[in-house]
This record gives structure tokens, C-alpha cells and sequence, in this order.
């Protein structure tokens, strides 16, 4: 793919992209490197995508899992050093946005692929044939892994009421 050519696809999807890792991260600095980090690895691994295929599919799979990686090291993060965690007196984002919190609780609960599904479809609203095209999968795993998702997150639900 030529300059030009890689230009004119961060033209066409760069602020979707970008838009998508706000919606994931809650922060318009970190969704901008997560963004620019989607296109270094498109650069790097454009040569092992068919260029008779729409890339966007690939761009949207390789940010959801990039944003969620951030998402689980980030809590990984706060878990080993106690000085990351906000003062419990101060208005921190956990205290602002309880429901964020408690699905990020929710979604370190499991894989990858099923985190994936689940911000595709419930945060996204792509249908489970879309999210499939998206993560290159069946759209019976597809159905599979949100079933799993959902009574997992109602059990959760309960037991965090």
C-alpha cells in the first residue's frame, strides 16, 4: 500500500477508530495513541492482509483488542501499585462514572474474544453477522460467547447488588 493510499484509509476510518477507543477508554489522550498504535500495526502487517479485502473489519478488531489490553494492563497496574488508585475522598473517575467501573469490573471476567463480542454488540450495537465479519469468527461462536456473556453478567449483577 502506497503513502497515498494508507492516507486516504486513515481519512476514511481514522476518526471512527478514534471515536471507537473513546467509547472504550474514557480518554480522548490515551483513544488518540490507541489510535495512532491500530495504524502502526496496520502498517506493519499490511503486507499479510489480502488487499482485495475491505481493511476496516481488521482496524476495528485490532482497536477493540488493543483498547481492551489497555483496559486490563491498566487495572493490572493499579492492582500492584497502590499509589495509581485515586484517594478515597477524591471525586475520582470510579466515583463519577460507577456504571463504567462496573463494566470493566465485569469484562476482565473473561477472554478476549468474548470481551470483544460483548463491546461489539452491547456497547456498538453491530449485530452478531457484523461482529463476526469483525473478529473473523462463526456467528454461532458469536451467539455462543454473548449467551455465556449475559448469564455471566446477570450472576455478577446479583451478586454485586
Amino acid at each position: 500500500m502506497q503513502d497515498e493510499e494508507l492516507a486516504a484509509l486513515y481519512r476514511r476510518c481514522g476518526a471512527a477508530i478514534y471515536r471507537r477507543c473513546v467509547k472504550l477508554l474514557g480518554d480522548p489522550a490515551a483513544a488518540q495513541d490507541a489510535t495512532q498504535e491500530v495504524f502502526i500495526r496496520f502498517m506493519n502487517h499490511q503486507e499479510r492482509l489480502d488487499p482485495r479485502d475491505d481493511y476496516l473489519p481488521w482496524i476495528f478488531r485490532v482497536a477493540t483488542n488493543h483498547c481492551l489490553n489497555v483496559l486490563r494492563d491498566d487495572a493490572r497496574l493499579s492492582l500492584h501499585d497502590p499509589s495509581s488508585l485515586p484517594d478515597a475522598g477524591a471525586p475520582g473517575e470510579a466515583a463519577a462514572f460507577p456504571e463504567r467501573d462496573l463494566g470493566r469490573q465485569l469484562l476482565r471476567r473473561f477472554d478476549e474474544t468474548s470481551q470483544a463480542v460483548a463491546v461489539l454488540t452491547l456497547v456498538d450495537g453491530l449485530s452478531q453477522d457484523e461482529v463476526a465479519e469483525v473478529l473473523g469468527t462463526s456467528r454461532k461462536t458469536v451467539g455462543k460467547k454473548l449467551r455465556v456473556f449475559l448469564e455471566r453478567a446477570r450472576r455478577f449483577m446479583e451478586r454485586s447488588s
